[in-house]
């Protein structure tokens, strides 16, 4: 659908970044200033052949000029539901529990304290009654730090697993207000919650919204540039492996996964009782897999991990966090990132 507030916040955008005047971009077009100064702020369109003239100059096509919502429709493998701005190719969550989370989440803010917290802001969850996060807030110098890495990689970055936190993409717009970024995540409701924040906080035409499976990615294979993964892989709803060979596909050569995941090391999980061992064997063997075998069995050649910092259950409140209390023992984690090119 043609969307002029779109292509107006688009199309000034894309003439920023190329270091344009309003009155030289309507020099090369053979056009008034006032021309270009009505398309920018959606009061008229150009004809076709201007539309084609700017396309050829910014090398994006008419359609992602016009369509809020075509570029997904570009790269998606399958038909979805459009809704509001949403690219939605899963059904709305039915589980009664999943749903009431989702009313929480919503009611209580959570989409915009979280941002708040990760710009530095006054409104974040130190703010709030419960408190700020300890492991956020020690986190996010390096969330800043790998946000710029993946800013600089530039090109279309996918975040996947973005919750309510949404994952490394609020980094990656502190580096880079201009991003190109799909936000996704399984829930339409985390989705449409940052949509609507989003849309009042930065106004971007850059961002795209899309409530999908990413153990099912449904974009063609070598569409993305970079994948951004907040610790979604290691707490999927779904086969981890498949996932990894999922970022691997729709990754064009070159591209990176910068993948954050929490593990218990064979030395940690040793220093607890046997009880202990078996009991967190049986119920989260996840949490001992840090995934590199994986990761090179998805295609990935050049992987680099990076320790970013340690953890224990005695500092969050988790089903794992619960199990560590009810056995008297203390389990330590140690995070890294992963930077995984193809």
């Amino acid at each position: 659908m043609i969307n002029k507030q779109h292509f107006g916040k688009r199309t000034a955008n894309f003439r920023r970044r190329m270091g344009l005047s309003q009155a030289q971009l309507a020099e090369k077009l053979g056009v008034s200033t006032q021309a270009v100064s009505k398309w920018e702020t959606a009061a008229a369109l150009p004809d076709v052949e201007l539309l084609l003239e700017l396309s050829k100059l910014y090398g994006v096509s008419v359609n992602e000029l016009l369509e809020s919502d075509g570029f997904l429709a570009h790269i998606a493998s399958r038909s979805f539901e459009e809704r509001d701005g949403i690219a939605c190719f899963v059904p709305a969550e039915t589980n009664s529990e999943r749903v009431q989370w989702e009313r929480d989440m919503r009611a209580e803010g959570w989409i915009a304290r979280n941002w708040r917290a990760a710009w530095g802001q006054p409104g974040g969850w130190s703010d709030s009654g419960n408190g700020g996060s300890v492991a956020g807030e020690r986190g996010r110098p390096n969330d800043l730090r790998i946000g710029r890495k993946i800013a600089e990689h530039g090109g279309v970055i996918l975040d996947i697993g973005s919750g309510p936190g949404g994952g490394y993409m609020p980094f990656v717009l502190q580096a880079d207000p201009s991003a190109q970024i799909i936000i996704s995540d399984l829930s339409h409701t985390v989705v449409e919650e940052w949509k609507r924040f989003l849309d009042q906080e930065l106004d971007s035409p850059f961002l795209y919204y899309a409530a999908l499976d990413f153990c099912d990615i449904p974009f063609e294979s070598c569409t993305v540039d970079a994948i951004a993964d907040h610790g979604g892989i290691i707490n999927c709803i779904g086969n981890q492996s498949t996932a990894l060979r999922e970022c691997y596909r729709v990754l064009k050569p070159g591209g990176i996964l910068v993948s954050l995941n929490g593990f218990v090391t064979k030395e940690a999980l040793a220093s607890l009782p046997d009880h202990a061992q078996q009991a967190l064997l049986k119920d989260y063997p996840s949490i001992f897999n840090n995934l590199y075998e994986d990761t090179v069995l998805a295609g990935f050649r050049k992987i680099d991990s990076m320790v970013t910092d340690t953890w224990t259950t005695d500092e969050g409140d988790s089903g794992i966090a619960e199990l560590a209390r009810d056995l008297g023992v203390t389990v330590r984690f140690t995070e890294y990132v992963r930077f995984c090119e193809k």
